[in-house]
């Protein structure tokens, strides 16, 4: 695991006590300047423009309320210790301070979308690749598989997650987190003859710390009570939750191996994490010698990681109801997550609706926006009553985004008539104006 170095942590201490390390530094130049003159203890007859240097640090480094404190300061010492008080030496400071600040604005906010748009493009990256990764795993087994007991990871993941979406909407589950989980364990038991397994989840959701008061437990293969405080005490689980990575029992080759040395009760730990926050643990008690290897915990380790990732949707959205009409999962758990994104990091999306109310005209449109749509925009066909909704979402991107694009679907559209539509764009600030243009709401 990659550690801090000592300058980042010097840093991160400073930009979290911003306020004492302005009053620190300014203090500190007042006494330097009370030694050196107590007649100018602002140094503003000096050769060299102390005070602006001393608003650049603080302000470029802490922004505008460092600055205006640090500034109030050096104003009081002038008002209170110079026989007149020097205001156009305070205007040019003031002037200097304000552009320092817009530039710190400036610099952070464009620092802080890329920080964003990187860490989205990860999150991406990995969803897809545990995506793809679980697609080969499932053939993988078909192809082991097929002439004794023909299978598919791929559609038994498929329909545990439809169970899910069952569960969501049933008012009967109290504790759907117990529910998803068990059907996960059960997955695993036909898959990889899994016989005796629990899983460590979050019972709150997945914004909280893994730690022993904001986690639960199921198991499967065993009617023992579970000590769950003695069980994360376990050394391969408490490694594995130290480590964010799965740790098991192996032999001197590092190969995955029954043979417990450690007299360990269990063999194996494989946490999901979801943001590189671990969401749950599976941890393996029983498990043929057979199955017990390399490639069989590889494959544990993916699916539970993109079961967890697919669980977690579902979670999120069974209390996102900002846009009903929209059926699509995976549409709506983006827009979601742009949503969130605007609401933590104020960085905004763009969404554009093309509306029409003719079957072939939506087709021959869809075919061409799918085609001229980047990696990260998706596209989502909504229908209300006569209407047709071509919803196409920009992450991260603005209205002159959609408007570009709109302008390159005019120019390759041919047909006059295919270009008989109306649109809109929306931002997620505008999510409940989307369901009126949906509904052509007027009236409110």
């Amino acid at each position: 695991m990659k550690e801090k170095t000592k300058l980042d942590k010097i840093s991160t201490f400073i930009s979290k006590y911003a306020y004492a390390e302005t009053l620190s530094l300014v203090l500190l130049f007042l006494l330097i300047g009370y030694y050196m003159n107590p007649e100018d203890i602002c140094l503003l007859n000096a050769n060299v423009p102390y005070v602006i240097i001393i608003l650049t640090v603080v302000t470029l480094f802490h922004g505008f309320e460092s600055g205006v404190l640090a500034l109030s300061m050096i104003s009081l010492v002038m008002w209170f210790f110079y026989p007149t008080f020097n205001y156009v030496e305070f205007l040019i400071f003031l002037l200097m301070m304000l552009i320092l600040s817009q530039f710190h604005y400036y610099w952070m906010s464009r620092l802080r979308k890329a920080e964003v748009d990187a860490e989205y493009k990860s999150q991406k990256l990995a969803e897809l690749s545990r995506a793809f990764y679980s697609l080969k795993i499932s053939h993988d087994q078909l192809e082991k598989n097929y002439v004794v007991k023909p299978m598919s990871i791929r559609n038994a993941i498929k329909y545990i997650l439809s169970m899910n979406d069952e569960i969501v909407k049933d008012e009967t589950v109290e504790d759907k987190q117990k529910a998803f989980h068990i059907n996960l364990l059960q997955l695993l038991e036909k898959s990889f003859n899994l016989k005796t397994g629990h899983i460590i989840y979050l019972k709150n959701g997945y914004e909280e710390d893994f730690i022993y008061e904001n986690v639960a437990v199921v198991s499967i293969g065993t009617d023992e009570e579970i000590d769950l405080e003695s069980m994360l005490k376990n050394y391969i689980i408490d490694r594995s939750i130290a480590r964010k990575a799965p740790v098991y029992i192996s032999d001197e080759a590092g190969e995955a191996s029954v043979i417990n040395k450690e007299k360990s009760k269990y063999i194996a730990s494989i946490p999901a994490l979801i943001n590189n926050d671990i969401v749950s643990v599976l941890v393996i008690e029983k498990m043929p010698f057979m199955f017990f290897n390399r490639e069989y915990l590889t494959s544990a380790t993916i699916i539970h990681e993109y079961f967890a990732m697919q669980t977690n949707k579902s979670v999120q959205l069974a209390n996102f109801a900002n846009v009903e009409l929209i059926d699509d999962k995976e549409f709506k758990f983006e827009l979601f997550r742009m949503k969130k994104l605007h609401s933590d990091y104020k960085v905004n999306s763009i969404l554009l609706v093309l509306r029409t109310s003719s079957e072939l005209r939506t087709a021959r449109l869809f075919d061409k926006i799918e085609r001229m749509l980047r990696s990260l925009d998706m596209i989502h066909l909504v229908r209300f009553k006569e209407n047709y909704f071509l919803t196409i979402l920009l992450p991260m991107n603005d209205k002159g985004s959609a408007l570009g694009l709109l302008n390159r679907l005019l120019n390759t559209l041919e047909d006059e008539n295919d270009k008989k539509f109306d649109y809109m764009t929306f931002n997620m600030q505008q999510l409940a104006l989307l369901n009126k243009y949906y509904r052509d709401d007027y009236d409110n």
